[in-house]
């Protein structure tokens, strides 16, 4: 038969080494800090958030008569709920992927009232050209490895060559059409 005092003796053992082996652990262990999934989240729910803060604007300029810079407002909300998401998904699963700093938020609020057409097709031609230096560099990034900046810099070229043009040429027709809604 075996001394149960030997037993216990190995239990007390094995239960000290468990407990320093913890205590080692806890001291070792990192700092704490936001992991890249919930930063990724959060600036989805910062686009939507700030789609929020532009349709109340919207609806503000609409309830005070200003029609075109409401629809610029509408149109920036749309921009925030609709592609703002899906862009910031797109862009913190590459920066993640790559180990980079997770971006913030991508915001459209880049719309307002052109007070003419002509305007609206100067700020369009803006627009298209930033656009597409935006896409150049996104092939830049892209064919050195760099692909955070290169997804950011073809989603940002995206949105200025295809998308704000666009809304912005809707907008000075808006302001055309009626040139009572120029305030």
């Amino acid at each position: 038969m075996s001394d149960p005092r030997s037993r216990s003796a190995i239990l007390i053992a094995i239960a000290a080494a468990a407990g320093a082996f913890g205590a080692l652990a806890m001291v070792s262990a990192p700092a704490a800090r936001a992991d890249d999934t919930t930063q990724i989240i959060d600036a989805i729910q910062g686009d939507y958030a700030q789609g929020q803060i532009d349709f109340t604007a919207a609806l503000t300029d609409f309830g005070h008569g200003s029609s075109v810079q409401g629809m610029a407002e509408l149109l920036n909300s749309v921009n925030d709920y609709s592609l703002s998401p899906t862009d910031n998904l797109v862009l913190g699963t590459v920066e993640a992927l790559e180990g980079d700093p997770i971006t913030s938020s991508l915001y459209f609020d880049d719309l307002n009232d052109p007070g003419s057409f002509a305007n609206a097709v100067e700020q369009a031609q803006i627009f298209f050209n930033e656009g597409q230096d935006f896409l150049s560099n996104a092939a830049i990034d892209f064919s050195s490895g760099d692909y955070g900046a290169g997804t950011y810099a073809e989603l940002t070229g995206s949105a200025d060559a295809y998308v704000l043009p666009v809304e912005e040429l809707l907008l000075g027709a808006l302001a055309a059409l009626d040139p009572t809604l120029v305030y």
